[in-house]
Formats: C-alpha cells, sequence, structure tokens
C-alpha cells in the first residue's frame, strides 16, 4: 500500500533544509527531476536541498541560484524559463520548518476519508 500512499505527500518549503530541490514534490504535483528532465542531467548539484540553491539576498527577499554543469543551448532556453516560471513566487522562509502536506486533499491535511477516495478505482461517466 505504501505506493499508493506516498505520491500523495507534497511538502511546503520553509526553512528548505529538508526538502530536495529537483528530487521532492515541492513545486507542483511532480519532482522538478520529472517535470525538467532535460535540466535535471544538466544540474551540477542534483541532491542539492532547497535552501542551498536559495540565496536569501535582493530587492524581492532572495533568489534561485541553480548550477548546472554547462551554458545552455538556444534551444534549451525555453526549458530554463519555464523552470523559473514554476519558481516564482515560491521561497525559503528560514523562519519556519518544512512541512509534509497530503496532496490530495484541499486543506493539505491526511485523513482515512482522502486516503479511501484515492484507493477508489476511477468511475468514467458516459
Amino acid at each position: 500500500m505504501g505506493h499508493l500512499v506516498t505520491p500523495s505527500f507534497g511538502f511546503v518549503v520553509g526553512d528548505g533544509k529538508k526538502v530536495g530541490f529537483w528530487k521532492d514534490k515541492w513545486c507542483g504535483t511532480i519532482p522538478l527531476c520529472e517535470a525538467f528532465p532535460s535540466l535535471y542531467v544538466l544540474a551540477s548539484y542534483k541532491e542539492a536541498w532547497v535552501n542551498e540553491v536559495w540565496t536569501a539576498e535582493g530587492e524581492r527577499g532572495g533568489s534561485w541560484n541553480l548550477c548546472f554543469n554547462r551554458p545552455f543551448n538556444d534551444w534549451e532556453l525555453e526549458e530554463v524559463e519555464r523552470l523559473f516560471c514554476c519558481l516564482e513566487g515560491k521561497k525559503v522562509r528560514v523562519d519556519e520548518e518544512d512541512m509534509v502536506r497530503w496532496m490530495d486533499s484541499k486543506d493539505g491535511v491526511f485523513s482515512v476519508k482522502s486516503l479511501y477516495k484515492t484507493m477508489q478505482p476511477v468511475s468514467l461517466v458516459s
């Protein structure tokens, strides 16, 4: 049953010390390594935590500072732009802890009822 439950958990980033930037679900419904596989291949540090790629300086309270193994080719820039659009509005809050979020409920809180719903077969209405 673990394989049914695990995909339904994600993270809300606080200080970013316990959330993997590329491999955890925190920015959307799938990990960034799956959403942006061509950029993940080029990432210098695939095991980076969220707080390690966040610089808490600047006029907007901080910025993302990702490192890649080489400069991007022209045809890769659109994917880079999509990644930064996904990151837009997300930031590290050093005074808060990271939290686990149950993604199959509106409030993010786990309940047996919401787990039960995820285990029910989807019925197609004709």
